[in-house]
């Protein structure tokens, strides 16, 4: 995924986040991890090692909080490799 594309889904899953931040389903501490990448969409000089980071922290978000909010769900990928093990 090029730097563009990729600042562009980082915009939609920050979307979706604050969605289920506006609807009160967002714990407090949901986003710390998120936060202390540092890195947001606008950030737009950042590096796309970055952006990526980002957004697979997002991502980690939105699935804990859809298996959370819809019981009999699943997660996709339970055995996918946390964020910078390689």
């Amino acid at each position: 995924m090029r730097k563009n594309e990729l600042l562009h889904f980082h915009s939609l899953l920050l979307t979706i986040t604050q969605g289920y931040d506006e609807r009160g389903q967002l714990p407090e501490d949901a986003l710390v991890d998120y936060r202390e990448i540092g890195v947001t969409p606008m950030s737009i000089q950042a590096s796309r090692d970055d952006h990526e980071a980002a957004v697979l922290e997002l991502g980690s978000v939105l699935e804990n909080l859809a298996v959370s909010t819809a019981p009999h769900a699943q997660p996709v990928a339970p055995n996918r490799p946390e964020v910078g093990a390689e």
